[in-house]
């Protein structure tokens, strides 16, 4: 397999984990690597104890993001809905920058690019964004989709031109947990879902002007 070369290109993103870069061949989709200092390597060698004996694969957050998409692969036959509110997953690339994970890219139906829920939300839950957020958190619980937490800044809100507003989680796909026990039990994977989701009310009720703040609830989490 070719070798993709990132290092002389700009991101489009820089996030607290990943780089995200265009992806030379398709302009709907996007290549992510780790930052140089948050690679499996760099992540062990900040731990102290027993921690530092692990592999560190044990720390990559590329591993454990592509097992999600894989597991989920696996247990779905049909993953068209999650896909709405998870980036597609299109396989992974050989770059000089390390391993990348390739995934749908999304822009506005304009072509801008979407804010994500920490900026988008102080102005207010619209009845589109309430909307996008209810069906998110109606496929998230009923696929049990696997995530760490749920951040408004790892989430976004794409505008289409009908409207209506899809709203993504871009980032944290799969299980912080160093034993994934939800990664193995439905009913474990169900419960923790819902926890992630009631947070994530907190964290929106949190960013909204006051006066919206009751309107929470109808998002249905």
């Amino acid at each position: 397999m070719q070798q993709v070369l990132l290092s002389d290109e700009k991101p489009l993103f820089i996030g607290g984990t990943r780089r995200v870069f265009q992806h030379p061949d398709y302009a709907d989709r996007c290549i992510k690597v780790l930052r140089s200092d948050r690679t499996g390597a760099a992540r062990r060698a900040q731990k102290r104890g027993w921690k530092q004996l692990l592999p560190a694969s044990a720390f990559d957050d590329q591993i454990k993001e592509i097992r999600a998409y894989q597991q989920l692969l696996a247990s779905t036959p049909d993953l068209t809905p999650v896909w709405q509110h998870v980036p597609e997953y299109f396989g992974t690339v050989t770059t000089d920058c390390g391993l990348g994970i390739v995934t749908r890219l999304y822009r506005n139906h304009d072509g801008s690019w979407p804010r994500n829920l920490e900026q988008r939300l102080p102005r207010g839950l619209t009845p589109a964004l309430c909307d996008g957020i209810k069906a998110f958190a109606d496929v998230m619980a009923r696929y049990r989709v696997l995530t760490r937490d749920l951040l408004p800044h790892n989430m976004i809100a794409v505008e289409h031109a009908d409207g209506s507003v899809q709203v993504l989680v871009v980032d944290g796909i799969g299980s912080a947990d160093f034993i994934p026990l939800a990664a193995c039990s439905q009913r474990a994977a169900r419960a923790k879902v819902q926890r992630k989701l009631k947070r994530l009310e907190g964290r929106v009720r949190m960013l909204l002007p006051l006066c919206d703040q009751e309107k929470v609830q109808l998002c249905n989490f």
